[in-house]
C-alpha cells in the first residue's frame, strides 16, 4: 500500500470515527443521513453478494439494494459506538435479515414507484404559468425518462451479456451522469443517490433525511431538472446537422 492509498484510508477512518462521535452526542437526523450515505456502498457490496449467494425468480438487483438499505438503517439505529465491535460486523446480520425478510415477502411494486415520481415532476408549481398543458406532459414525460437513465445508467450493475459497443456507450452515460449527481446540491444529491442508487422509496427517505415526503418529492423534481438541463446544456447540436 502506497502512501497515498494509507493517506485516504487514515481520512476515511477519522471520517467514520468523526460520524460516530456525532451520533452517540445528538442522534440527529442529519448525522444518520450521513452515515447511511458513508455505508452505502458498502452495504450494495454485500448485496451483491447476497444476490449470488440466494437468488429470487422475481426479485431483481434494484430489490437487493433496497432491502440492503433497510437493513443498513436498522443497524445504524440500534448500533452502540462505545462497543468494541466494528459497525460492518454488527450491522451484516441486519443487512442479510433484511434481504432475506424482504425476498420472503416479496411483492412487486414498481407501478407505486413509477407513480411517486411522476407525481413529483407533474406537481403544478414545477411549470412556468406559459406552459400549455402538452409542454406539461412532455417535460414531464422528459424528466421521467432522466429518473429511468439514472437507474439504467450510472447506477445499476453492469449487463453481463453486452457486446463491446453496448459496454462502451454505458460507461460514456455512467461516465457524464455520474458527474452531473456529483455536481448537485447536498440534499438533491441525497435523494438521487437514496432513491436511483440505494433505491430507498420517497416515503423511507423523508424518515431517513427527517424532512417531510412532499419536500422529497420537490428536491427529487427539482434535481431531475436540474441534471436534464446541465446535460442539454453540454449537448453540441450542431454535431447532428
Amino acid at each position: 500500500m502506497n502512501s497515498i492509498d494509507k493517506d485516504f484510508n487514515a481520512e476515511k477512518l477519522a471520517e467514520e470515527a468523526q460520524l460516530w462521535q456525532l451520533w452517540s452526542s445528538a442522534q440527529s437526523a442529519d448525522v444518520r443521513t450521513k452515515l447511511f450515505f458513508y455505508y452505502c456502498e458498502w452495504s450494495r457490496t454485500l448485496a451483491k453478494f447476497l444476490l449470488s449467494r440466494y437468488p429470487h425468480p422475481l426479485a431483481e438487483w434494484n430489490d437487493y439494494v433496497s432491502f440492503a438499505s433497510l437493513g443498513l438503517l436498522q443497524a445504524i439505529d440500534r448500533f452502540d459506538p462505545l462497543r468494541q465491535v466494528r459497525f460492518k460486523t454488527f450491522a451484516e446480520p441486519y443487512i442479510k435479515g433484511a434481504v432475506l425478510k424482504g425476498l420472503a415477502c416479496y411483492v412487486k411494486d414498481r407501478e407505486k414507484v413509477t407513480r411517486d415520481r411522476l407525481q413529483s415532476l407533474s406537481s403544478e408549481d414545477r411549470f412556468r404559468d406559459e406552459d400549455s398543458d402538452f409542454e406539461q406532459v412532455v417535460n414531464a414525460a422528459v424528466d421521467l425518462a432522466f429518473g429511468y437513465f439514472l437507474e439504467l445508467g450510472i447506477l445499476s450493475e453492469p449487463s453481463d451479456d453486452k457486446g463491446p459497443l453496448g459496454v462502451y456507450e454505458q460507461e460514456n452515460m455512467m461516465t457524464s451522469l455520474s458527474a452531473l449527481v456529483a455536481q448537485l446540491p447536498e440534499r438533491e444529491k441525497q435523494v438521487v443517490i437514496g432513491h436511483y442508487y440505494q433505491h430507498l422509496s420517497f416515503a423511507e427517505l423523508s424518515q431517513l433525511m427527517g424532512v417531510s415526503r412532499p419536500r422529497v418529492s420537490q428536491l427529487h423534481a427539482a434535481a431531475l431538472k436540474r441534471i436534464r438541463a446541465q446535460h442539454e446544456n453540454s449537448l453540441n447540436f450542431d454535431d447532428y446537422f
